[in-house]
């Protein structure tokens, strides 16, 4: 019974240490330093926000009134890698990084990610704009750093904290529960990509796995420049998982999740693959497996669940 009461009581305290008096409110004009070094002054608390970046749609649909955000990116209403596809509808604007038409917003506050075109980064500096580049965080304790810069950024501390102990929350029941299982009962899963790779270790679904208590099968693994782990048939076969998991979402190919299923599941090269016998093989939700916004709770309670369902009966 004491096993179940103390993580009770430590969601409790995260949620109390989440109250509105135990912060200071933000002082404006506002300086902060961007994730490339660049030092960003705000004027006032803004009203009139764009984000370009689906992290930063996901935080700040949960941060903010909807009526300070002037755009989100397209992807954002997308289902199939949004977490907040049912909450844009009010959002007036969908947008890539056009500076001509961001210009035209004239907002007071945008998000763009670490990867996104300099040139146009440039462009709306200097119309004036406060540009704020944001990368994504891989790591739990990085993604609640990010929410709370970016509460921080909008004059929403305290949403932004409560945000982050409700994550926390959510994380500390999977791990209550996973925590029952023995490591050498654990099961072992890789993620298999339609291009042959997996994510490697420092990845944010490597973070995923570890969370869920789950053991990744590339752990032992160097990843390349771009972080993935090239894996031939021969080697996802010596590999053996004991969960394999595809993606849910093929960029540009509405079919093309089930097909790569469908023709992984049916390779006669595969078929010995314990996955493969024992059907423990999964379309990961897209919106989930690559989210590093407080969504990530709702990714390692997905994998927690089809790995250990009588866990969570």
């Amino acid at each position: 019974m004491a096993a179940r009461v103390i993580p009770v009581i430590a969601v409790l305290a995260l949620l109390c240490s989440a109250l509105p008096a135990a912060s200071q409110p933000a002082v404006w004009p506002l300086t902060a330093v961007d994730d490339l070094g660049n030092t960003v002054v705000l004027p006032a608390r803004p009203m009139r926000i764009v984000s370009l970046t689906l992290p930063t749609d996901e935080i700040l649909l949960s941060l903010v009134d909807a009526s300070r955000i002037l755009g989100v990116t397209t992807f954002a209403a997308d289902p199939t890698v949004s977490n907040v596809a049912d909450q844009v509808a009010a959002i007036p604007h969908k947008l890539t990084l056009n500076p001509e038409t961001i210009i035209s917003l004239a907002p007071d506050l945008v998000f763009v990610a670490d990867w996104n075109d300099a040139g146009a980064v440039k462009l709306l500096r200097d119309a004036g704009i406060p540009v704020f580049v944001i990368a994504n965080g891989l790591s739990v304790p990085v993604m609640e750093k990010k929410i709370e810069l970016v509460a921080r950024l909008t004059g929403d501390q305290d949403r932004g904290r409560l945000i982050v102990a409700r994550m926390e929350a959510r994380l500390a029941a999977v791990a209550e529960k996973v925590s029952r299982i023995p490591r050498e009962k654990r099961a072992r899963v890789l993620d298999y990509a339609t291009w042959g790779s997996a994510q490697g270790p420092g990845s944010s679904w490597d973070e995923v796995i570890r969370r869920a208590g789950l053991i990744d099968a590339v752990a032992g693994f160097v990843p390349d420049h771009w972080g993935q782990v090239p894996l031939s048939r021969e080697k996802v076969l010596e590999l053996d998982p004991d969960i394999l998991v595809l993606p849910g979402w093929v960029y540009g190919k509405p079919q093309g999740a089930a097909a790569f299923f469908s023709q992984v599941t049916t390779d006669p090269a595969l078929r010995g693959l314990r996955a493969i016998r024992t059907k423990r093989v999964y379309m990961a939700p897209e919106q989930l497996k690559t989210t590093t916004s407080q969504y990530f709770a709702d990714a390692v309670e997905w994998l927690a669940k089809i790995a250990y369902p009588d866990l969570f009966r």
